[in-house]
């Protein structure tokens, strides 16, 4: 019988017995994304404004769904990840993959991808979480996601973040060979402080637009 893991309940030390897997540091891992050059627009300002003075007294008193719904949802539709008919970002979709004999299958909280009516592709995904860390990690269900995503992909990388209360931290892992991932840990952005929220801002408009270069070269080919 074939032995499975769920994203939910994955440990770290059960992702090292499958592959090799280890953190590394690399202080410019990011800067495709966050030194993206954009600029915002004074109406993007005051969202992202607006955006704080709102939440900041709750957030942290948020549940899931209401972090959700509330903080996150709007943030990421202000980027807006639906490009034409057939790319768009998905909440609470199913993946799978089986990865060296062990079927690593769950529910993505979030994933932009590729699709019409299921997501076939993913590019990018989001772990999110409660304000106060749970049990479960959310970097180790990000990392079983995002090693799914690069078999299944045949790609040699992928980026994903996630989320615990007001705090956003990215993570791009990388496939060094058949059966090697390293990955890095950015720093953590405070979406309750504004300049922070502008720089995670311009970070998934940066996403953003490398997802849509990356989509558009596979079209040519």
């Amino acid at each position: 019988m074939t032995k499975q893991l769920s994203f939910s309940t994955i440990k770290l030390r059960q992702l090292r017995s499958i592959v090799d897997i280890e953190p590394i540091i690399e202080e410019n891992a990011f800067d495709q994304w966050f030194k993206f050059p954009y600029t915002i627009l004074e109406e993007e300002r005051t969202f992202l404004s607006q955006l704080i003075d709102k939440h900041q007294v709750r957030i942290n008193r948020y549940s899931e769904e209401e972090l959700k719904v509330k903080f996150i949802a709007p943030l990421l539709n202000k980027v807006d990840f639906t490009f034409g008919t057939t790319f768009t970002d998905w909440y609470e979709r199913p993946i799978s993959g089986k990865i060296n004999g062990v079927y690593l299958n769950g529910i993505t909280d979030y994933l932009v991808a590729k699709g019409f009516d299921e997501p076939e592709k993913p590019y990018f995904f989001i772990q999110e979480f409660k304000p106060s860390r749970p049990n479960s990690d959310p970097e180790n269900q990000l990392l079983a996601e995002l090693i799914v995503a690069i078999e299944n992909n045949q790609e040699s990388s992928a980026i994903g973040a996630h989320i615990v209360g007001r705090l956003w931290t990215f993570v791009l892992l990388r496939k060094l060979d058949e059966n090697t991932f390293r990955y890095v840990s950015s720093v953590g952005f405070n979406v309750l402080d504004i300049e922070d929220l502008k720089k995670l801002y311009i970070a998934l408009q940066g996403v953003k637009a490398d997802i849509i270069q990356k989509v558009e070269a596979e079209a040519k080919n």
